[in-house]
């Protein structure tokens, strides 16, 4: 199995290089600086105790120099960032499955309009990961996994040797029968926390304590959408994402959030914005996600004027 690897950002730097580290077969399509790094000094890896290190890889800006040896890629692990106007899958070698790991319920769908659903892996990424730089990455404690899943609930055989490679790499993951739950769980977490963490400017420890009624709102919301899209999310999602908000570092904070805070290009739209849409479609009013979207678009919108 080849794996490639499309955008070498925080995600896709980690799970990548740990899979590069791990002894499996795995290329990486990248460009400009990134991709100028990797050629010349390789993949840097920070873990949570700092130590370094700096792998070889083989990284191109396009799939046929990356396959020129006759091997194809099996599947495409998508770590690209879901912001307005780009696509999110700017290339994809013919034949590949994509492994969505975008922290949208919406992106998804749009992978499988554009390649099949049976060429479409939904999956699920949990880490705090910090690109700190062209290819070089650093691991926060915490949680590191990417669940996979199918769109109709089926076993699949390349997707199970990919959870394989996972766990040998050291990095978890499983094989969801239903990885819509997941899906919407996580853009519970990290939406949320994303989006009211840029409008406080503020870590996750502050929204936990200072703003606990308005992220519990913020879930409540979200849940009701899922609900109301026919997820089967458990009874209990808001006090559980609560409790797993409650145990994160204190000074964690999502890529978005930072995206945002910075200024640039960040994936607001794809995460809130997502769900809010979604809510719309099932008819489900989401007052508190509105006002939190609303407030941070017209902040950016000041700030580009």
């Amino acid at each position: 199995m080849r794996i490639g690897v499309l955008g070498v950002g925080a995600v896709g730097g980690w799970f990548g290089g740990r899979l590069v580290q791990a002894g499996y077969d795995v290329v990486f399509l990248a460009r400009g600086e990134t991709l100028a790094r990797l050629r010349e000094v390789g993949l840097t890896l920070i873990d949570e105790h700092g130590e370094r290190s700096t792998i070889p890889v083989k990284a191109a800006d396009n799939w046929d120099e990356l396959t020129a040896d006759g091997i194809g890629v099996d599947v495409v692990i998508a770590a690209t960032k879901a912001l307005p106007g780009n696509d999110p899958f700017p290339q994809v070698p013919a034949g590949a499955a994509v492994v969505t790991t975008h922290n949208s319920v919406e992106i998804p769908y749009l992978a499988a309009g554009r390649f099949g659903e049976d060429k479409v892996f939904p999956g699920v990424i949990r880490g705090f990961f910090i690109h700190t730089g062209p290819a070089e990455v650093t691991f926060r404690p915490g949680p590191m996994s990417l669940n996979i899943g199918t769109f109709d609930g089926s076993t699949n055989d390349l997707v199970g040797e990919v959870i394989e490679a996972l766990h040998t790499a050291g990095l978890g993951g499983e094989q969801l029968p239903d990885i819509w739950v997941d899906i919407w769980a996580k853009a519970m977490f990290v939406a949320n926390l994303g989006a009211l963490g840029a409008l406080a400017d503020s870590p996750i420890g502050y929204l936990r304590s200072e703003m606990r009624d308005s992220l519990t709102r913020m879930f409540e919301e979200t849940e009701a959408v899922g609900r109301a899209c026919g997820v089967a999310l458990p009874e209990d999602i808001v006090s559980r994402t609560l409790a797993f908000t409650d145990a994160q570092g204190y000074d964690n904070t999502s890529s978005m959030q930072r995206d945002y805070t910075e200024g640039l290009a960040n994936e607001l739209d794809a995460q809130i914005g997502a769900i809010r849409r979604m809510g719309q479609k099932v008819s489900v009013e989401t007052p508190t996600l509105d006002l939190v979207f609303g407030a941070l678009v017209g902040r950016q919108q000041n700030h580009k004027d």
